[in-house]
């Protein structure tokens, strides 16, 4: 089925259950200015049938055509990746570098890559071991920047926290560069460590053989322990809200943040509430705080007694009892007194709507959540709450047991979440998913392992446009209803209709020449080789991009 959104990684083939297939967006290449290319060389370069000749000619002469396709391609003949290990266009290389079905050892001679947008795109992909040099170009280029004096002291600074910022395994690799301002910088790029690297990293700055390094990580160090005050309050909302999480704060800080918070409701209250420091009145104190949230943010805190958990458990804010209904503290008698409403959970609502994805799958260079002991997955996978419940269906390593029972749950967020992380997700439970589910995470579905391919020409009538689409993969689908749903009101459905292989070869050519569906049409493996090589033939040369520039 043509899919011009998502990248789908095939399950992989690793033993391992915490490695099953993730989906992750291809539009890795988006430094560039996209260049107008006939859609029907686009689509060639997503043909699984095209031949080697076919791919090559694409590359010697239309070569704008090919990064989008080829950052994805399974079967890419060895002398197509040696004619794009070899391409004077950095997009290319690019595309090549994040192509995961291409040889590690092959992607690793790009480390070396003259464009460093290309070593860039090496580093999008969190499994690919990299020398410190792929990372430590980034900093190399900003310090000659600096030294031209093209930049500021505190322009590095901040541009070195960026590049930090765009992949945390950079983190490490500044800490130990030859630039002392570069090291100064790992330092406030330290929260986006797991707690073990960065206290390693500290440790490795607190013995700088730079003074200035080591004066700047011993204030670090103590600025862990000491108590701030109102100046130490940052503007930056995350910055500010970290702080308030995070910090030992003083009397005077605490009450000017209440102050401020009831005047302009910025949500500090709402970060101060989970702060472990907090002295035990002003916690109390903040039980009969008016604001849902922050008697919410209470209910996450470990150390809560009894008491204080029986009055989350019966606040009056359903929200607020659905964050306390989930503590540890709590027996599963107490949790099934309480009335809550799943809808309410922060864990599956960002963005003001119910969720059930797990974001740092899609977005790597997010802190990765750390899968947690197996005993306490089986513990959530039987509780009364739809909420632990969720959690523990996250958790690719379920046994069979357990997955079978999570299969029928009661619960949307559980049989999505199953659906979406464990390997042996049932394919009744991932098509019922995919239907009933249209939020984030719905297209990582389709790359599941048991995800079916029949009986889905029944679905043709669906009033979900993306479920109508699914018929392009039965393989039972008859061509006239291929070619019916090519005059689908949804361009998505007549986009995949396009590239299915049971279309009529009369329909595919005439598409050929349609403005919304030339690119899948041309990516149809129905289409004949001998009319692939004539468009190739025919089509207006692109000239190739410079092999070097600063963006």
């Amino acid at each position: 089925m043509f899919d011009d959104l998502w990248l789908l990684l095939p399950p992989t083939a690793a033993e391992d259950p915490a490695d099953a297939p993730r989906a992750f967006d291809p539009r890795t290449n988006l430094w560039r200015d996209v260049p107008t290319v006939d859609p029907v060389l686009c689509g060639l370069a997503h043909n699984p049938a095209a031949p080697t000749d076919v791919l090559l000619g694409l590359l010697a002469a239309h070569g704008d055509a090919v990064p989008d396709a080829f950052n994805r391609r399974a079967d890419l003949p060895p002398v197509v990746v040696e004619a794009m290990l070899r391409h004077p266009s950095p997009r290319i290389r690019a595309a090549l570098a994040v192509n995961r079905y291409v040889d590690p050892l092959i992607r690793l001679r790009l480390v070396d890559d003259p464009d460093h947008r290309v070593v860039e795109a090496l580093g999008t992909d969190p499994d690919l071991a990299l020398p410190d040099r792929a990372f430590a170009r980034s900093f190399d280029r900003l310090v000659q920047y600096f030294q031209r004096t093209q930049m500021t002291a505190d322009e590095l600074h901040t541009e070195a926290i960026d590049a930090m910022s765009r992949n945390r395994r950079s983190v490490p690799v500044a800490a130990r560069h030859n630039e002392p301002r570069v090291r100064t910088a790992a330092l406030d790029a330290l929260g986006m460590l797991d707690e073990a690297t960065r206290d390693a990293v500290k440790q490795a700055l607190l013995r700088d053989p730079a003074p200035q390094v080591r004066a700047a990580a011993a204030r670090y160090d103590a600025d862990l322990v000491r108590v701030h005050e109102p100046a130490d309050l940052p503007r930056n909302g995350y910055a500010y809200r970290g702080l308030l999480r995070e910090r030992r704060l003083s009397r005077p800080l605490i009450a000017h943040v209440l102050a401020i918070d009831a005047d302009d409701g910025i949500g500090g209250v709402s970060a101060m509430a989970g702060n472990r420091t907090l002295p035990p009145d002003v916690v109390d104190a903040l039980f009969d705080h008016p604001s849902p949230d922050v008697r919410c943010s209470l209910a996450a805190r470990d150390n809560l007694s009894h008491a204080q958990l029986r009055r989350l458990a019966t606040d009056s804010d359903v929200a607020v009892r659905t964050a306390a209904s989930t503590h540890p503290r709590l027996t599963e008698t107490e949790r099934a007194a309480i009335d809550i409403d799943a809808s309410t959970s922060r864990e599956h609502r960002p963005h003001g709507r119910i969720e059930f994805s797990n974001r740092r799958d899609e977005y790597p260079w997010m802190r990765p959540a750390t899968l947690p002991p197996p005993e306490q997955s089986l513990r959530w996978a039987t509780s009364v709450n739809p909420l632990l419940r969720r959690r523990a269906a996250a958790d690719p390593r379920l046994p069979a047991d357990i997955v079978a029972a999570l299969a029928q749950d009661t619960d949307l967020g559980v049989r999505v979440l199953l659906a979406q992380h464990h390997p042996a997700a049932p394919p009744a439970l991932l098509l019922r998913s995919y239907r009933e589910y249209n939020g984030r995470g719905r297209a990582r579905l389709l790359a599941m392992p048991n995800f079916p391919t029949t009986d889905l020409a029944r679905l043709a009538d669906d009033p979900d446009p993306a479920v109508r689409r699914l018929a392009a993969r039965d393989p039972l689908a008859t061509p006239a209803l291929v070619e019916r749903l090519t005059h689908d009101p949804a361009l998505k459905v007549r986009r995949a209709m396009a590239a299915c292989p049971r279309l009529p070869l009369p329909r595919v050519v005439a598409l050929l020449d349609d403005p919304d569906l030339a690119e899948p049409a041309a990516a149809n493996p129905a289409l004949p080789t001998d009319m692939m090589r004539q468009r190739l033939t025919t089509a207006r040369l692109t000239p190739h991009e410079p092999t070097h520039r600063r963006p």
